[in-house]
């Protein structure tokens, strides 16, 4: 080898050496969540775009990150790309340790939102079995049950929900009580 070559190999083994080990779970976490963060604050800004971007990042930095796919999926959502966010929800589900509740309540909310009814209410029973004392569950069971035209399990979950001393907006209420009437 000329000499010239040598002092190339022996400087880029040289460099290498330096660098930082890159890769390392806690590196990957880190740079991922800074990027959730970054999504949630565009999110809160109004600025979808950018939070998708940001969360998308966050799930190619690190595609492990459960907290990222659960960021997608609220982005999707507001997107009405319901089918993704269906998909980033099960994704955030599968890769949580220990169980993201809220993961399950919202693709709940998506899959009775695209319809799948059944398939909606069978996943808010699985977080009703995780976290029984959940109250954006409730509220949401209130809602599902409300649409499906059933009062008296929809304010079963609102009375609930009043019994753990969470303000209910009126509103709400009234709307709730024009389309299900209390049984």
């Amino acid at each position: 080898m000329h000499k010239k070559t040598l002092i190339s190999v022996a400087v880029l083994f040289g460099i290498l050496f330096l660098l930082p080990p890159q890769g390392r779970a806690e590196d990957v976490n880190f740079y991922a969540q800074q990027e959730v963060e970054k999504g949630w604050q565009a999110f809160a800004e109004g600025d979808l775009e950018a939070a998708f971007r940001g969360f998308r990042q966050a799930t190619t930095i690190n595609p492990q990150y459960a907290a990222a796919y659960y960021a997608l999926g609220h982005a999707n959502l507001a997107r009405t790309r319901t089918s993704a966010a269906i998909a980033n929800f099960r994704k955030a589900i599968e890769l949580a340790d220990p169980p993201m509740v809220e993961a399950y309540i919202n693709l709940g909310f998506a899959l009775t939102l695209a319809g799948r009814d059944q398939e909606g209410l069978a996943v808010y029973n699985q977080a009703l079995a995780l976290e029984p004392m959940n109250q954006e569950l409730h509220l949401n069971l209130a809602n599902y049950y409300c649409s499906q035209l059933n009062g008296s399990k929809a304010w079963e979950h609102i009375r609930f929900v009043r019994k753990l001393e969470v303000e209910i907006a009126e509103e709400q209420l009234e709307e709730m009580h024009s389309l299900c009437p209390e049984e």
